[in-house]
């Protein structure tokens, strides 16, 4: 099974491919991706896709490979307005997000979507629970206002259910210390954070065949943000 996540900055239908070319994923996460009907005809009958969003040229969509069987579950967007709760084959759940600002809600900014997220749907997760996105977030960040939950909070929810950050398992780093970053501001290589994460369980991190996060010079004419990609049996 081979499964991405990428921000791709909008205009995937120009993007697609490469991203085929490169992870052959089955199932794509992908945050900032334009509405389905700009997509025919460039997204091949392979992938099907599913999305969220208001913004016809920016939303959360999922792409999956015929071969899956994928059952949506319900979620109340009132709540958090980009968050994806799917099942894989009766196998695994994948709970993905794009974690954006609120004006009405401070506290449910950004990282704090995730929180409220996983809170709401807390009765859906288990061992067997994936969670994925650009969660728009770092422990080194600070804020002037409370949030809900903060990064921390979800690393400590998810480890109840053995449900573990994929970089910071496979490369024993604390949070805060990732040598390798995710997100480019304005596409400047100096202004770099790691703030997209690939949330696993562990059974799944100790059976890995590959996991990598996007590099700087491949993929930064592409979007500010670096693909994260994991491939296990």
């Amino acid at each position: 099974m081979k499964i991405v996540t990428w921000n791709c900055n909008g205009a995937f239908r120009n993007k697609f491919q490469n991203l085929c070319d490169v992870f052959d994923p089955d199932i794509m996460v992908i945050q900032e991706c334009e509405e389905i009907n700009k997509l025919q005809g460039v997204i091949n009958s392979e992938y099907n896709v599913l999305r969220i969003g208001d913004d016809k040229n920016k939303g959360l969509s999922i792409l999956y490979k015929d071969h899956l069987e994928i059952e949506r579950l319900s979620v109340d967007d009132s709540k958090v307005k980009y968050m994806f709760l799917i099942e894989v084959n009766n196998s695994f759940k994948i709970a993905a997000f794009w974690a954006m600002g609120d004006k009405d809600d401070v506290k449910q900014r950004y990282i704090g979507q995730v929180w409220t997220g996983l809170n709401e749907y807390q009765d859906k997760l288990d061992e067997k629970t994936m969670v994925m996105g650009d969660f728009n977030w770092n422990v080194n960040f600070s804020v002037s206002y409370p949030l809900y939950g903060d990064l921390i909070d979800v690393v400590n929810l998810l480890d109840k259910y053995q449900i573990v950050s994929s970089y910071h398992y496979l490369n024993n780093k604390d949070f805060g210390e990732e040598l390798d970053k995710t997100f480019f501001m304005y596409r400047h290589e100096d202004k770099d954070y790691h703030i997209d994460y690939m949330f696993m369980p562990k059974a799944v991190l100790d059976d890995i065949k590959q996991f990598t996060i996007g590099n700087y010079e491949e993929w930064i004419e592409y979007s500010d943000h670096m693909p994260v990609f994991i491939e296990f049996s």
